[in-house]
Parts: structure tokens; C-alpha cells; sequence
């Protein structure tokens, strides 16, 4: 087998790993549950399991290992500031243990941000220089590319687009503050709005797809209502859209960037979603780029995160072979 990367995407339900070739094609791809136990420790020893195995089935050719992880990632240090699904991470160092448990190189970055370099190299992205990946699901994240590389900031936090606050004094979020686009457009926020509305209009057609009960109301569910002309998923549709683009748009004026990559499971619904954010950009955004910035849906999927940390391990461990 030609030079590999090992590509890891560590989620709070499972972790996926693969092999990376330099052409962005995943060989041998596996999963295995992250499991109850979430310590650090436990953790390192099931990652380091499935390096093992990869290593193993790639004959020793993989030369180092990138891994996605769900949470902020100093980038002096490489630990983990904090993991929202992982309780008690603070200040968690997985490189060196399991440098020591694999004989490996290893490069981490944030879940978002490697999926945003695999958009770039692979996805949507390829033919810019710079992008801004929005993932939207349970909830919403952002990557950002400039020039190439990822900007990460200066304490590893930057792309934390869902806690942009639209709302000054609105919606209690998962953070903590009030107000944020994560509290209005991400997959949650859809079924509690949409909830809310039923409430005030219970003939809606959405509660008759649901069987009567708002509990099995999904993202999904609100779609294909929408699609069906109901009226209330479609102004939950309306105006989650038009917060992303409000959103979208400041970050358009902060960065100029010419491309946004809307990803995630709530992208399914990327036909509902872009004209109310193309409006809404070209309403609050400056002209030229108001008018030229482009919007496309992702089209790595749910490999996105293995490519781009196959990739990190390609940018930060073989420097030279970059794009």
C-alpha cells in the first residue's frame, strides 16, 4: 500500500477510523463505540486499539495519525481546552499517550475544523483559497480556511459560529448565554420551534405526519412537511434561514471569504435553507461581497471529518506535501 495517513474522527457515540492515501480516498474504514466510560484514559486505549488495527491492515505504511476531536484544541500544546460531550475534559492531553501506546506521530484539531479541511481539499472547497464550513446538526460549527490553512485563533477557538449571538436577549443556549445561532437554527432549535408553533396552530400538517404526537417530530420531519406546503414548517424553516444568513453575513463583513460550505444533517434541507440566507446576506452584507460570496452544500458527508484529519496528519506531519 502507498503511504497512508491513519484518519480518526472521535465522536461522543462512535469513533471512526480509516486510511488516508494523499488523493483523499479512505481505505479499510471501521467504527467502534467510544463507549459509557468517556475518561481520557479509557479513551486513549480504544484510540489507540483502532490505530493499532489500521496500522496493522495498512502493513506499516501509515506514517503518523490525524484525529478530529468535539471539542477546543490549544494550538501550542495540542490539548483539549474542553469537550462539551465528554464530561470533566479539561486540559486533556491525547497526543503523547498515545504517541507512546502507538510509536506514532499524531496531529489533532478540532471535529469542525478538520471536516472544513477536508471540504477544502476534497469537497466543495477545492477550487478557493479560502472558506468558511458551517456544519449544522445537533448543533452548529464552523471551520474556517483562510489562504489555505485553518485559522484556529489564538487559544484554538476560532470557527465557534454557533455562539454568535443574534438575540441579544433571546433563547437560554447550551453555553450558556442568550441568544445564539445555535438556539434558533440548529436541529433542536428547528423541533422546539416547530413545537412551539404547534402549539398555536394544531391542525398544522405537521403534527398529522407526526401521528398526533409533537414528541417523534424530527429535523427531517419538518422537512418533508415543508416540502408538502405546510405552512408552519415552512416559516421554521423561513426564519432559521434567514438568522443563518444575518449570521452569515457579519461573518462575510469580518472575513470576505468567497465561499460558505453549509454541512451537517440539517444541510439535507440546503434547498429550504439558501435562498432566505442568500437574501438575508445580500440585505446586511456590503455590496461586492454581499453579492458574489458563494453558498454550497457539502459533498463529503459523514467522511468529512476522516479525510480532513487524514489530512492534518499530511499538512502538519509531512509539511512539504501540503496542497
Amino acid at each position: 500500500m502507498n503511504r497512508v495517513a491513519i484518519a480518526i474522527d472521535l465522536g461522543g457515540t462512535d469513533i471512526k477510523g480509516a486510511l488516508l492515501d494523499r488523493e483523499g480516498r479512505l481505505h479499510s474504514p471501521r467504527r467502534v463505540p467510544t463507549g459509557e466510560d468517556r475518561s481520557p484514559a479509557k479513551v486513549v486505549d480504544r484510540l489507540a486499539d483502532l490505530i493499532d488495527g489500521l496500522q496493522k491492515t495498512a502493513g506499516g505504511a501509515a506514517f503518523g495519525v490525524g484525529i478530529g476531536v468535539p471539542g477546543g484544541v490549544y494550538p501550542d500544546s495540542k490539548k483539549i481546552s474542553q469537550a462539551p460531550n465528554f464530561p470533566g475534559w479539561y486540559d486533556v492531553d491525547l497526543v503523547s499517550p498515545l504517541m507512546q501506546k502507538t510509536g506514532l506521530p499524531v496531529a489533532i484539531d478540532n471535529d469542525a475544523n478538520v471536516a472544513g479541511l477536508g471540504e477544502f481539499e476534497f469537497g466543495a472547497g477545492k477550487a478557493v483559497d479560502s472558506m468558511v464550513l458551517i456544519t449544522l446538526g445537533t448543533g452548529i460549527g464552523g471551520g474556517i480556511i483562510l489562504d489555505g490553512r485553518i485559522w484556529r485563533g489564538q487559544w484554538g477557538m476560532a470557527g465557534e459560529i454557533g455562539h454568535i449571538t443574534i438575540e441579544p436577549e433571546g433563547v437560554l443556549c447550551g453555553c450558556g448565554n442568550r441568544g445564539c445561532i445555535e438556539a434558533y437554527a440548529s436541529g433542536p432549535a428547528l423541533v422546539r420551534q416547530a413545537k412551539e408553533a404547534l402549539a398555536r396552530e394544531p391542525g398544522a400538517p405537521l403534527l398529522q405526519l407526526a401521528g398526533g404526537d409533537p414528541d417523534r417530530i424530527t429535523p427531517k420531519l419538518i422537512y418533508d412537511a415543508a416540502k408538502q406546503g405546510c405552512p408552519v414548517s415552512r416559516a421554521v424553516f423561513e426564519k432559521a434561514s434567514r438568522y443563518l444568513g444575518n449570521m452569515m453575513a457579519s461573518v462575510l463583513n469580518l472575513l470576505n471569504v468567497p465561499l460558505f460550505v453549509i454541512g451537517g444533517g440539517v444541510s439535507a434541507s440546503f434547498d429550504l435553507l439558501y435562498e432566505p440566507m442568500r437574501d438575508e446576506i445580500r440585505r446586511r452584507a456590503y455590496r461586492i461581497p454581499g453579492e458574489n460570496v458563494a453558498i454550497q452544500r457539502a459533498i463529503l458527508g459523514n467522511d468529512a471529518g476522516m479525510i480532513g484529519a487524514g489530512m492534518l496528519a499530511f499538512a502538519e506531519l509531512t509539511p512539504a506535501e501540503g496542497r
